[in-house]
């Protein structure tokens, strides 16, 4: 038995020749020039090898077959780690080598059911790269597709392996190579991807699951915890935003660096100065490189889509002479998605996480979290008192700013006070903040008109009959959202131990 620990990068089609020319790449030696391996995965009609996370499959290269059985893989820190059997194919399954008992018996218990499920086809070539005498990598750059039922998906990655060393040397050798290269982190299989194309299934975009903490954790584990279930979402959604044509991907990507980064200020505290300030700043930076193509996908939505539907044939024609503007400025602001293809920053904030101190975190964690919930509804409340009293687009933002620091921090503390009610109290707060949104959106689409004003690619009047149109209405949910803030500030916490 072998255990593999490798790493996937996604890298685009067009991008992959970059690199076996890099310096990184060229520094070590090609074991294995371009060699085409054709895979087949097989499977029981039930799909019970796939129930039990057993992946089977057949090899054919000029020189060889081999059968080879692997258990689904072990994720730490980003990194996978799997026990893979393998043994020569001649022409039947022969399972004597799989040294696992249970695994073995399955596939015993199942061969005469066995058929193939999918198939890849892939040109694949080799580096070793001795990076000093006691570590060494495995660089596989793999290219073409995988077809199933008349279906094909593109293969396009490169496949990093351990030889010798520790998995922290594999991600330092990652991150460097990411920096410089489109590569993200891709934990995907291309087993799974096979099963996702014979089930005619397409991965959706990913929404924080139910925070995972316990009474009995430390603060430090809670963080580590959380963290880590933050940069798989993040991670999951930018393969969505780079690979896919639905464009919730970027919002869900955007919404999970801003939970990352209302967890970094909810632990502000207990986290090293440096490391808190600068993925504070990277995340927000991380998050602006979507903020246009979310924006303009609002303002269509919710702005001038509602123009054009409606029976106002003035306000069609006003609505429709700002396409044009609008679509240009898409397609420039979808430009600036592409930087995120580089996945260093990804790859680095689970490298710093490994070695995050914890000497100023607290042990108690359900009393630090009443604290930080206070704190934070402390906030809110003030920033409240100040939109009452002065109802501005501006002070409405702010204080829709802190109810979402105060949401999220909600949704990772929930397990640790009554769940139903910090549920329930988070739901009114995305609820406001969903309200608030719409008067951000308003003035935001107003600063953007006015911009394409000044280009000259809209009128002054086209602005101000789309101000005209949308006022009231904002100015009136401004006025309800308000309220109902202020009386949703006003309850008792649910996380009050009085």
């Amino acid at each position: 038995m072998a255990t593999e620990i490798e790493l996937k990068l996604y890298c685009p089609p067009e991008e992959i020749s970059r690199i076996e020319s890099h310096p990184l790449i060229t520094v070590g030696s090609l074991q294995e020039p371009s060699k085409g391996l054709e895979n087949t995965y097989f499977d029981t009609p039930d799909l019970a090898l796939k129930a039990k996370g057993i992946a089977l499959r057949v090899r054919e290269s000029p020189t060889e077959q081999l059968q080879t059985a692997k258990c689904t893989a072990e994720l730490v820190a980003g990194l996978s780690s799997r026990p893979a059997w393998e043994a020569p194919y001649e022409g039947s399954f022969n399972f004597k080598h799989v040294a696992n008992r249970k695994v073995q018996a399955l596939l015993k218990e199942r061969q005469s059911e066995l058929v193939p499920v999918f198939s890849t086809s892939i040109d694949r070539r080799i580096w070793r790269i001795n990076i000093s005498k006691k570590i060494a990598l495995r660089v596989t750059v793999n290219i073409g597709h995988i077809s199933s039922l008349g279906r094909m998906m593109p293969i396009s990655e490169v496949v990093l392996e351990l030889a010798q060393g520790t998995p922290e040397d594999l991600l330092d050798y990652a991150i460097a190579l990411a920096t410089h290269l489109p590569l993200v982190p891709n934990n995907v299989s291309k087993v799974e991807r096979g099963y996702k194309l014979f089930l005619n299934s397409e991965a959706g975009p990913e929404k924080a699951a139910q925070s995972p903490l316990t009474t009995k954790q430390t603060p430090a584990k809670a963080f580590q915890i959380l963290a880590s279930q933050g940069r798989q979402i993040w991670q999951a959604n930018l393969l969505g935003t780079l690979t896919s044509k639905d464009q919730e991907f970027v919002h869900q990507l955007r919404v999970s660096l801003r939970r990352l980064n209302s967890l970094l200020k909810v632990f502000r505290s207990a986290l090293p100065d440096r490391f808190q300030r600068r993925w504070t700043q990277r995340l927000k930076e991380l998050s602006q490189l979507t903020g246009d193509v979310r924006d303009l996908d609002v303002m269509r939505e919710g702005i001038l889509l509602p123009m054009l539907q409606s029976d106002d044939r003035q306000a069609q024609a006003t609505a429709s002479t700002v396409l044009a503007a609008w679509d240009e400025a898409r397609q420039d602001a979808q430009s600036q998605v592409q930087q995120l293809s580089y996945g260093g920053p990804l790859l680095l904030f689970v490298r710093e996480l490994q070695e995050l101190p914890t000497d100023k975190f607290p042990n108690n964690l359900p009393r630090f979290a009443e604290k930080q919930l206070s704190g934070l509804h402390r906030t809110a409340v003030k920033r409240l008192s100040k939109a009452l009293k002065l109802p501005t687009p501006k002070n409405a933002h702010q204080l829709r700013i802190a109810l979402k620091h105060l949401r999220y921090s909600c949704e990772f503390f929930t397990p640790l006070f009554d769940e139903e009610e910090m549920l329930q109290y988070a739901k009114a707060i995305a609820n406001l903040q969903d309200d608030f949104g719409f008067t951000n959106d308003f003035h935001v689409a107003l600063s953007r008109l006015q911009v394409w004003v000044e280009q000259g690619a809209i009128s002054k009047e086209t602005r101000e009959e789309i101000a005209a149109w949308h006022t009231a209405h904002a100015q009136e949910t401004l006025d309800n959202t308000l309220r109902l803030a202020e009386s949703l500030l006003g309850r008792s916490s649910p996380w009050c131990a009085c």
